[in-house]
């Protein structure tokens, strides 16, 4: 009697725990579901890319609804519908409808692709359009640490232009050969518990808020524009601006505008080759090895 009533607690257990799984693992799906992605994308995804892509989704909105100016003109559009004064017309649908794909239609004329950084270095935002120029994919990225996808020695540029302090040496910004792999596996993943340096007043419409630098980031592509396994990297130039929050200030009758993060644009710069270097009369090509000494160089 006594086997027989503990097989009996075993399989009760064991129908709970299912039961548990069953649903916990619906609350994933309908989590995933509600997310702006395609139903085919979402069906793959694991949990943790749940939890990572929700985070980052419920950030990119109060990105967009805190910053100056503001990201809301369609519900401005709807406040002012419902006060009655707006009327629903033929063209107006059509317009409406053509506004839902222009982003999309922006994405595909753009020569590069779209991202917001967070001031902590996360991906808020990446267009899928990142695929076509680093073979990268947008749920990959999304809600990682930009520092992953950079160049080591580009670490220390990207942290000034977002107007953070990670915990590096001074001279991370220039490894040099003889480092140990554990200080740059370290140095590699700078963004964990990046320091927010202290945030100064900039101004929506200054000059000071623009952004344009040059940094390297990680491609799976080839020249050829096919996959590869080991990643390399490729040229990439940033331009953008600081996305800037009103905040008040004790003591201050204006209020100032706090950093929250970049909107940037990315354009992948082709490698040049010796032979696309245009070469003016009073320039002449010559070769050194690696000690500095001299294996050619033209009649000229």
């Amino acid at each position: 009697f006594s086997p027989s009533l503990q097989n009996l607690r075993k399989e009760k257990s064991r129908n709970a725990a299912r039961s548990r799984r069953g649903k916990e693992n619906f609350e994933f799906f309908e989590l995933a579901k509600m997310l702006p992605l395609p139903g085919a994308i979402t069906s793959q995804l694991d949990k943790a890319s749940i939890i990572r892509l929700t985070i980052s989704y419920l950030h990119m909105r109060h990105f967009a609804s805190q910053g100056d100016p503001p990201w809301s003109p369609l519900l401005e559009g709807e406040n002012n519908c419902s006060k009655g004064k707006c009327a629903q017309t033929s063209h107006s649908l059509v317009t409406d409808i053509f506004e839902q794909h222009l982003g999309a239609h922006l994405l595909q004329s753009l020569d590069g692709f779209v991202f917001v950084v967070s001031q902590e270095g996360r991906f808020l935002y990446i267009s899928e359009t990142v695929s076509i120029y680093l073979g990268l994919s947008q749920v990959e990225l999304t809600g990682s640490s930009v520092f992953d996808y950079i160049h080591p020695a580009d670490h220390v540029e990207m942290a000034e232009r977002l107007g953070i302090r990670p915990h590096l040496r001074a001279e991370a910004g220039c490894q040099t050969s003889h480092e140990s792999a554990s200080s740059s596996a370290s140095t590699s993943s700078l963004a964990g518990t990046p320091e927010p340096a202290p945030s100064s007043p900039c101004s929506p419409g200054s000059e000071f808020s623009e952004r344009g630098f040059f940094i390297r980031m990680k491609s799976t592509l080839t020249k050829r524009g096919l996959h590869v396994k080991s990643s390399g990297y490729k040229v990439i130039h940033v331009t953008g601006r600081i996305r800037c929050r009103p905040a008040l200030v004790p003591g201050s009758s204006r209020p100032l505008h706090r950093p929250m993060g970049l909107v940037a644009l990315a354009h992948t710069l082709p490698p040049s080759t010796l032979n696309e270097v245009r070469m003016e009369s009073q320039m002449f090509v010559f070769r050194v090895n690696m000690d500095l000494q001299v294996t050619y160089c033209e009649n000229r």
